[in-house]
Parts: C-alpha cells; sequence; structure tokens
C-alpha cells in the first residue's frame, strides 16, 4: 500500500507541473516558415542570377552565386533555428535571419519580395513572446 501512495503522490506533481506556462507555450511556427520561406527566395534568385550572368562576366558571376547561396542557406538554418519554444533563442535567431538578409545584397534581396517575408518572420517571432 505504501508503494501505491507514493505513485499517486507523484502522478499528482506531474500533473501539476503540466499545467505550468512553460508546457503550454507554443513555438513561433508561421515566423520560422516565413524566414526559411524567404531564404529560399533568395537561393533561388542568387542561382537564377549566378546562372544568366555567367556568360557576361564569369567571375562576377561566379563570386555572386558563391556569396548569395552560403548567405542564403545561413538564413534558411537561422529560420530553422527559430523554431524553439525558448523565447529568447528564437528572438535571436531571427534577428540574425534579418541581419543576414540585409547582408545578401548579391542576390538583390531576393527581388524585394524576399526582404518583405523575412521582415515580417522577425516581427512575428520577436512579438511571439509577449
Amino acid at each position: 500500500m505504501a508503494t501505491r501512495k507514493r505513485t499517486k503522490i507523484t502522478v499528482k506533481k506531474r500533473s501539476k507541473a503540466r499545467k505550468s506556462n512553460d508546457y503550454f507555450r507554443k513555438k513561433p511556427k508561421l515566423a520560422s516558415a516565413l524566414i526559411v520561406a524567404s531564404g529560399l527566395i533568395a537561393l533561388i534568385v542568387s542561382i537564377a542570377i549566378g546562372v544568366t550572368a555567367f556568360r557576361t562576366i564569369p567571375y562576377l558571376s561566379l563570386v555572386d552565386f558563391g556569396a548569395g547561396v552560403i548567405i542564403a542557406v545561413a538564413i534558411i538554418a537561422s529560420g530553422m533555428n527559430t523554431y524553439t519554444k525558448d523565447k529568447k533563442v528564437s528572438e535571436k535567431w531571427a534577428v540574425i535571419a534579418l541581419i543576414l538578409y540585409i547582408i545578401e545584397f548579391p542576390a538583390a534581396w531576393g527581388l524585394g519580395v524576399g526582404f518583405v517575408i523575412a521582415l515580417v518572420g522577425t516581427i512575428l517571432a520577436l512579438r511571439h513572446g509577449q
């Protein structure tokens, strides 16, 4: 009987812990998806610019292609890292993604659309914790 009482007590403690705010905290799904989408747009535009400019200025297009792809992959990775329950980590990676997107001039900021999507995703990630 002593063991049954102990299990009941531990079950009650676990149920109280599950009702805390940390358990029900949701992840910033939309913000992460928008940042990853903007990174994909930057990747596609960077590849398109690198391929089309290769015939005119090969060396410059290779540099443009390389820098654009590296930064676009970093934006996608930071968008994936934004998808976490921890508020501070999510905010940090969202700001890193926005800074990377501002730096990514070779891909023409995803023709403007990618930059707006990244900006909205960053704002959503920053507002998620409040």
